[in-house]
């Protein structure tokens, strides 16, 4: 992939995956009560993601974690733990972040953000696993060579 097809791949990704954990958040949250809300958590979800790629080597430290423990970069396994490692990361970010916009710096923060963690890390990683390929055709697609 091109440069920039990897910039509009990455895109489609955040989009996707802020759409996924915002509406999962959601439900674990009591479910759907306004539509401004539920936009603005879309809104905050993607620009969080996308600013923490900006900043944070995801793909680097996925990567270095899969080949690390011995995995040849390209096979399933080598997927698996990249994308594991870049979930935890993004997902971390995300969800900590909403649960301080949302509650405040309350005392009882942790407890609160752990609750729905490890239901939004398991949501975004096969969401993560299931739209690389499609996000990488779509991308090519859109930005031609």
């Amino acid at each position: 992939m091109t440069k920039k097809q990897t910039q509009m791949m990455i895109l489609i990704q955040d989009l996707v995956l802020a759409f996924v954990i915002n509406s999962t958040a959601t439900i674990l949250g009591g479910g759907f009560k306004e539509t401004g809300l539920y936009l603005v958590g879309m809104f905050e979800a993607f620009s969080i993601n996308y600013i923490a790629g900006l900043i944070i080597p995801v793909e680097k430290i996925g990567r270095a974690v899969a080949g690390g423990i011995g995995l040849r970069d390209g096979s399933f396994a080598h997927k698996l733990v990249r994308i594991f490692i870049i979930n935890a990361i993004f997902v971390t970010i995300i969800s900590f972040t909403i649960a301080l916009i949302n509650c405040g710096p309350v005392p009882n923060i942790f407890s609160i953000w752990i609750k729905t963690y490890p239901v939004l890390h398991v949501v975004g990683f096969v969401t993560s696993v299931l739209i690389e390929n499609p996000c990488a055709d779509l991308a090519r697609t859109l930005v031609k060579g």
